[in-house]
């Protein structure tokens, strides 16, 4: 009779296991698909871009999927930067790198609030120069030519984010 109990329990907990595993979607989230967005720009891989997809459908509007692009370029998505996966549908595709100029005295983050190391880190800081890498179409939602349809079929879904380029831009 005992062993029948620690049997039971343990298959119990086993069940318990498995099934609750898995992450619990939030409410009316649709089923979501392993995805992934290939970007490249003048046939070479973008890395360290940030991709994101905006639903043609107003059903999917609020379900965003996303993700970073490694340094084969690629992007595994993300619904709302938590959940593995994006819903069925159309999307267009935005596309965003950025960079900053390296800071020319990174050990000044160490100084305390208020030294003159701090004041001089937070100067130089403001001083660095930022840069773009992606043409202003891929990084506009109203200007962005490129557009993917996620199917059930389909893992990896490619775009081109044109040329490759590096501009200097404002820092507010």
């Amino acid at each position: 009779m005992k062993h029948t109990f620690v049997s039971l329990i343990t298959f119990f907990l086993a069940v318990s296991f498995i099934v609750g595993c898995g992450e619990r979607l939030p409410d009316g989230m649709p089923r979501l698909y392993p995805a992934s967005i290939e970007v490249t720009q003048e046939g070479v891989p973008l890395d360290e871009a940030t991709v994101m997809l905006y639903s043609e459908s107003p059903d999917l509007a609020r379900w965003t999927p996303s993700g970073v692009t490694n340094s084969s370029g690629v992007a595994v998505l993300s619904t709302n930067g938590r959940y593995k996966g994006a819903p069925l549908g159309t999307y267009k595709v935005t596309v965003k790198r950025a960079s900053l100029d390296p800071h020319p005295e990174p050990e000044l983050a160490n100084e305390f609030t208020g030294s003159p190391g701090a004041a001089k880190y937070q100067q130089l800081e403001l001083a660095r120069k930022a840069y773009t890498y992606v043409e202003t179409p891929y990084t506009s939602l109203e200007e962005t030519p490129l557009t993917v349809e996620i199917t059930a079929n389909q893992k990896i879904y490619p775009v081109d984010a044109g040329k490759n380029i590096k501009v200097e831009v404002r820092r507010n």
